[in-house]
């Protein structure tokens, strides 16, 4: 449906009647009127309050009339109107909005004329901006309740550590499917008997079996169940409301499921209309029925969390210290390989979010953190700036790994927000378990490949879902200068590293530097364009080369990353072992 002029005037909550001014008047008199009514120009009209011209019209505006001033050398007092004018196209109420908005790019407004050139008012880009806001507006805080619905139930088939059971979440999205719906065969039962009746036969019963197995031959189509984040919102309403689970909503909410699907049809309707652009603006009636579902529902979010994932789940974090960033102090690789942590530092790139740091520091948590407590101020020292407003909605911190750039940060490297107290101003994270559980898969594949194809000693261990793991020490003999190991960074990227960390930071830098000397000689022979971060504020350094691989990609892509991975360690170490123990001896 096409916007027209007239729809920015019906929409106006408060309408000013236009003022023109003659061409004839002081640009005085006509400052005077812009700086009274705080416009910031005028359409030029004559006695009859008709623009002036014939296929254009005339304005004047503060930027005019400083132009008249400054070529003409003159006082407002003595310049007319008519030594200040600008052309400008006028527009009718019935008009496109959109060929009014391509004159906005160039213009600050435009007047509007009714019959005979008749001035009835004046269009800004302020007007044009707030009519698309409030529409824009509208759609939010439909989309928060529908985010809103979506968290309650992914909650319900979560377990208490906040991890989803996607099997049940499929099965019940199969069931609400129009094919697969189970509601369908008792309608069909009542229209057999009423087949019956109409054959005057009164006496037949329905054999409710016979009856199963016609419905399922013939009218049932088993349909693969639709990816969750895909659903209607018609479709999150069934899933809410459905009368298995509503048993455990109804404990907070106190209404019943045909209730709530009341209120949430509502919503869906006026959601509808404004999507499908079916109607030009929702009555205020409507509008409030959106911000008071928003509001309600925002007040059940802290007992629903409660009902699913209970407080006693969760620790707190005590201090805003990061845990430590590299192996145990005087630890070695044979005297206890289990206490060795890798660092999860990574530089960051000035294109990065700025809520990369928070990134970064839960991804230097201990593995042995299953759920840190933030507090926003935390938060906000963490990134080293403010959090803006909108944080203290709850859908600033919805798992979106598509649509919010700051979920994305913490999504990317493994954990999820589990809990969020607004009025406490802390948030809960927890390590997302599935990805763990793809990081044991991944490395499980990987150590026995690269075990039967490589000549040089590669650590037995049992991946534990860090996505990271360290296959040998190096030098193999030796001083020990660091440990080569595979791990997946931010930006979908996954290292082959040596990672150099002696416990002792003066001396990692040392080494770091030696080998730097030799960049050129060893990219020649790796044939490789490495990443040299000597990472001044932290004890460690790395040399790495990256290549595109995410933990989320498809089957196929792990198991081409996988033997490419092998190969390239196997050139990186024969390689880094020379390099690293002649640099050793000087050193030592």
């Amino acid at each position: 449906m096409p916007y027209t002029v007239e729809q920015l005037f019906n929409d106006r909550e408060n309408f000013i009647p236009p003022t023109g001014i003659q061409k004839t008047s002081s640009v005085e008199e006509a400052l005077n009127i812009m700086l009274r009514k705080q416009f910031s120009q005028l359409p030029v009209v004559d006695k009859d309050n008709r623009l002036i011209g014939e296929n254009t019209a005339s304005m004047v505006t503060n930027e005019s009339i400083l132009r008249a001033l400054r070529n003409l050398s003159a006082v407002p007092a003595r310049l007319r109107v008519s030594d200040a004018m600008v052309r400008v196209r006028p527009y009718r109420l019935e008009d496109q909005l959109s060929d009014l908005l391509k004159d906005l790019r160039d213009t600050y407004a435009v007047p509007i004329m009714g019959d005979k050139r008749q001035l009835v008012g004046v269009v800004t880009s302020y007007d044009t901006t707030e009519y698309f806001r409030k529409r824009a507006e509208d759609m939010m805080h439909v989309e928060r309740i529908e985010k809103m619905l979506k968290e309650f139930i992914t909650l319900y088939f979560s377990n208490t550590a906040g991890n989803l059971n996607e099997d049940t979440l499929n099965s019940a999205i199969a069931d609400i499917m129009s094919s697969n719906k189970k509601e369908l065969r008792g309608p069909f039962i009542q229209a057999l008997k009423y087949y019956l009746e109409l054959l005057g036969d009164t006496s037949s019963s329905i054999n409710t079996e016979f009856a199963a197995q016609a419905f399922e031959k013939h009218l049932f189509r088993k349909e693969s169940p639709k990816v969750f984040d895909r659903l209607s919102f018609d479709d999150y309403i069934r899933l809410f409301v459905q009368e298995e689970r509503w048993g455990r909503y109804k404990r907070i909410f106190l209404r019943e499921s045909k209730e709530m699907r009341k209120v949430l049809e509502d919503i869906r309707d006026i959601r509808n209309a404004l999507a499908h652009f079916r109607v030009e603006t929702i009555t205020d009636e409507q509008r409030d029925k959106i911000l008071y579902c928003e509001e309600w529902l925002e007040g059940f979010h802290t007992a629903v969390m409660e009902e699913f994932q209970p407080d006693s789940s969760y620790e707190t974090a005590d201090t805003m210290e990061p845990a430590s960033s590299g192996p145990i102090a005087n630890q070695s690789l044979e005297k206890d390989a289990s206490l060795v942590e890798v660092s999860q530092l990574e530089e960051e790139k000035p294109s990065d979010s700025r809520y990369a740091p928070l990134a970064v520091w839960l991804q230097e948590q201990p593995h042995s953190e299953r759920a840190i407590k933030l507090t926003f101020q935390q938060i906000e020292a963490i990134i080293g700036d403010k959090l803006p407003e909108s944080a203290h909605e709850r859908s600033w911190w919805a798992n979106d790994a598509k649509g919010h750039v700051q979920s994305q940060q913490w999504l990317e490297v493994g954990w999820r927000v589990s809990k969020i107290d607004l009025r406490e101003e802390n948030i809960v994270f927890v390590r997302i378990i599935e990805r763990e559980k793809l990081y044991i898969d991944f490395y499980s594949s990987l150590l026995p490949m690269l075990t039967r194809a490589a000549s040089f000693p590669v650590r037995q261990v049992s991946p534990d879902g860090l996505n990271w793991i360290i296959i040998a020490r190096a030098p193999g003999t030796g001083p020990q200068a660091g440990f080569l190991g595979f791990s997946f960074a931010r930006h979908g990227r996954f290292r082959t590293e040596f990672y150099i960390d002696t416990y002792e930071k003066e001396k990692n830098k040392r080494i770091f530097d030696a080998l730097y000397s030799h960049k050129k000689e060893i990219e020649a022979e790796l044939k490789e364009t490495l990443s040299w971060e000597r990472i001044d504020d932290k004890r460690a350094s790395r040399i790495a080369f990256y290549r595109p691989g995410s933990i989320m990609d498809r089957k196929d892509d792990l198991n081409n990353l996988r033997e490419s991975s092998v190969s390239a360690m196997i050139r990186f170490q024969g390689v880094m072992e020379r390099y690293v123990s002649e640099v050793m001896k000087e050193i030592i």
